[in-house]
């Protein structure tokens, strides 16, 4: 036992040795095959890890108050509808896809159904995935979404693909079954829908404060009180971050 200490180390010494810098084998930051391998492992704990999901229309009908606009709670976010219109091939479904930003499951978005985000200027990754069970295997659509503060902004979820589509002039994201939409445009479809599940604002960014002007304390900000009916209208998360792979 007293020389299993000294060859553990003698074995240490032979590796970082063999190494012609020995650094890259101890920093992952410096070791492309050591990133590689994390992203691979991260690739699979995220595809198969269990999750939540959301039980589709066929099941679940979509059930809630229809389209109301709603403020943001900071002047610096933007808030994004998200819409579903009603259709045979939507109201048979089981599982419902799901919208994801930035690696968070978000809401299931079922048949004739809508819900918003309220989220800080930025840019972020927007997908949605549909489950196998509690497991998500791919992805349905996913893209960058950059967001400016102060504005809104209208998606329409169709999958059947039948319904007009705005014209590509106007430069507005189209990616699957997923299209922004003219606020014009949207407003005569979204109208109709229903708030099936929260609406979600994640907390502003916090920025330098500049007294007696700023009230609120870093990351708070109140609810107007039109925006709440019994807490079920909205649900208040945290700022949402991309994965840094140097943290790890």
């Amino acid at each position: 036992m007293r020389c299993l200490g000294p060859g553990l180390a003698l074995a240490g010494l032979i590796t970082l040795t063999a190494c012609s810098t020995p650094q890259t084998a101890l920093h992952p930051v410096s070791n492309p095959q050591l990133t590689q391998l994390r992203g691979k492992i991260d690739h699979v704990l995220d595809t198969y890890r269990p999750r939540g999901f959301s039980i589709g229309s066929y099941v679940m009908p979509t059930k809630g108050s229809l389209y109301q606009p709603v403020p943001a709670t900071d002047a610096r976010s933007s808030i994004i509808y998200i819409y579903r219109p009603a259709s045979t091939w939507n109201a048979e479904e089981i599982l419902a896809p799901n919208i994801f930003v930035n690696g968070r499951r978000l809401h299931g978005l079922r048949n004739n159904a809508y819900f918003w985000l309220e989220l800080p200027a930025g840019e972020y990754d927007f997908a949605a995935r549909r489950p196998v069970g509690p497991v998500y295997l791919g992805y349905i659509f996913r893209t960058k979404l950059k967001v400016e503060g102060g504005k809104q902004y209208y998606f329409r979820y169709d999958e059947e693909g039948f319904r007009i589509k705005p014209e590509k002039a106007l430069g507005l994201l189209q990616m699957g079954p997923l299209s922004e939409m003219p606020e014009k445009m949207a407003i005569q479809e979204i109208r109709e829908t229903r708030l099936d599940q929260p609406g979600y604002a994640f907390a502003t960014l916090s920025q330098e404060r500049w007294k007696p002007f700023d009230l609120f304390a870093d990351g708070e900000h109140p609810v107007p009180p039109e925006r709440i009916q019994e807490l079920k209208d909205v649900s208040i998360g945290k700022e949402v971050v991309l994965w840094n792979p140097l943290t790890w």
